[in-house]
Formats: structure tokens, C-alpha cells, sequence
């Protein structure tokens, strides 16, 4: 009851971010006693003279004021439970080890990259660093994550003023990006991938998208996404009559992403390198940064 009772719950106190599935459910579970306490309680005291305190066990009495203070602090705590509820992890059919898996890119995104505007490397200090300095992961070793394309793309658009003040959620490609994304085939240090024989075990499922994917590459990016549509708004992916491309930019990335099944063992051994996971890692952080301390002036 005392714990129930306790007017600095975990609920109230927590401030370290987003909270697990399990975690809000032990919020909730402390409220529900809470509450059943306070009712309980509120009985009892309701059985006794005016003044006269309630006995309960461990030799502590409780009076109707001390209630009152319990109420108001469980009310106030009900904003923190909103808090809680509005900042909890929410389920994502992307988990945090697909977003950072390592995977080698076409030659097409990284010509584009390289030595593209993309901004500071620190926000707060425009004449500083350049982020495009930084991205030797994905420049020199053509190796990148699904969270880093994300994050660069979001860069290289607000950098380059692309964004159109009338078309929320879309943006203008500009003659940089229909130069590099002009064709869709698998490259890798200039070598084209559709040479190479897929291994005998690959699910055949899986190997006629690959020869698929293959067999469109001499299309460009845009000619490949100008017939699919948005599930959210409903709109193109690339909208031909006012040359509009939705921002988030996942589905061009993904005609660059090589699969693995196209690489050699020395290729997948070095996906697997601690030097190249840490500079992921690393760049991954700083564009973090960025992200946060972009949202922090909005």
C-alpha cells in the first residue's frame, strides 16, 4: 500500500526516454492500485467520526487530509502517465539491426554522394566542417546502412533548398540527381554485377527478383518509380507532370542496395569488419546530431 501510496512513483520520475511495452504496462499496473488504494481508504475513513484517524497496520494512522494529498499527487502524476503513453517505443516492422546492417551501394549513389552539398557537419556552426567530408564509408568504401541513406537524403534536400513550400512531404530532384540516378544496374567499383552468377542455394523466389531488379537496370531511377503510387497519401512516387519525388527517397535507395547474394565471400567478410561497422557507427552518430539539433530549433 505504501508503494501505491507514494506520491514519487517511477511513472513521475522517469525522464531517461521512450519506455518498453513491459515498462508502461507496470505504469499502468501502479496507477490501478493507486487508485484502488485511494478508493479503498476513502471507504474507511468514511466509517469514522469526523477527525478520527484511520489505524492501519505497522502502527501508522492515515487522515483524510493525508488522502487528499494522495489524490492530488496521483492527478498530477496522470500527466506524467500522458507523457509516458505519447513517448513509448512503438513497434516498427524495421528493427534497429536492419537500420544499421551493413550493405554495399551501386556506383550510381556514390558518385552522387561524393563531394555532394550536404551542409555542416555541426549546424550550429555553418562555416565549419563539411558533412560531405565525413561519409568516407560510403565514398571510398561504397558501404552503407539503411539509417545513414535516410539521414543523407534528408540532408542533401534541405542543404540544396529542394523542399517545395505548396507539396509537403515531396521535394524537387535537381540535375545532379537525375545525372547519377540515370541508370539502376548493380556496380561495384565500376564491375556490373549482372555478370555474376547467383549461388545455386539462393530460394528461387528471392533469385527472380534479383534477375528482375537486373534485367531493369538500364532504366533510371524515376522511370522505375514513375508508375507507383504512395500508401499514405495516395499520390505517385514520382509525380511526371510537376517532376515532384516523394522525400523519404527509400524506394530509389533500394535500387542502389547490392544483394548479398551478388557478392563475393572476401565482400560479405568485409560487411563484417569491425573498422567498417565502427565507421558506420560513428557517422550514423553524427547525423544524429544533426537531426536533433535541427528539431530542437523547429
Amino acid at each position: 500500500m505504501a508503494s501505491a501510496l507514494s506520491p514519487t512513483s517511477v511513472a513521475a520520475s522517469r525522464n531517461d526516454g521512450p519506455c518498453t511495452a513491459k515498462e508502461f504496462s507496470e505504469h499502468i499496473k501502479y496507477f490501478q492500485q493507486t487508485h484502488k488504494a485511494i478508493v479503498r481508504l476513502t471507504s474507511e475513513l468514511g466509517k469514522l467520526p469526523a477527525n478520527q484517524p484511520l489505524k492501519i497496520p505497522g502502527g501508522h494512522t492515515i487522515k483524510r487530509s493525508d488522502v487528499s494529498k494522495y489524490s492530488a499527487a496521483y492527478v498530477s502524476q496522470l500527466g506524467e502517465l500522458r507523457k509516458i503513453f505519447a513517448n513509448r517505443k512503438r513497434k516498427t516492422t524495421r528493427t534497429n539491426t536492419q537500420l544499421n546492417s551493413l550493405f554495399y551501394v551501386s556506383d550510381q549513389l556514390v558518385a552522387f554522394y561524393k563531394g555532394a552539398n550536404l551542409g555542416p557537419l555541426h549546424p550550429s556552426e555553418p562555416k565549419g566542417d563539411k558533412l560531405k567530408d565525413h561519409i568516407d564509408i560510403l565514398v571510398s568504401n561504397r558501404m552503407s546502412t539503411s539509417g545513414i541513406l535516410t539521414s543523407l537524403i534528408s540532408r542533401y534536400i534541405e542543404a540544396n533548398d529542394l523542399k517545395t513550400p505548396d507539396s509537403a512531404g515531396r521535394f524537387l530532384p535537381d540535375s545532379r540527381m537525375k545525372t547519377a540516378f540515370g541508370t539502376t544496374k548493380y556496380t561495384l567499383r565500376k564491375e556490373d554485377l549482372s555478370k555474376r552468377k547467383l549461388p545455386a542455394d539462393v530460394p528461387s523466389e528471392k533469385a527472380e527478383r534479383i534477375k528482375e531488379n537486373m534485367s531493369a537496370g538500364s532504366k533510371s531511377a524515376f522511370s522505375r518509380v514513375s508508375g507507383r503510387v504512395d500508401r499514405r497519401s495516395g499520390k505517385p512516387v514520382y509525380d511526371q507532370d510537376t517532376g515532384l519525388l516523394y522525400t523519404t527517397m527509400m524506394v530509389f535507395n533500394n535500387f542502389y542496395r547490392i544483394p548479398p547474394q551478388l557478392l563475393s565471400e572476401e565482400e560479405r567478410e568485409e560487411l563484417k569488419d569491425e573498422d567498417n561497422i565502427m565507421a558506420a557507427r560513428e557517422l550514423q552518430q553524427k547525423l544524429s546530431k544533426i537531426t536533433a539539433y535541427n528539431h530542437s530549433k523547429k
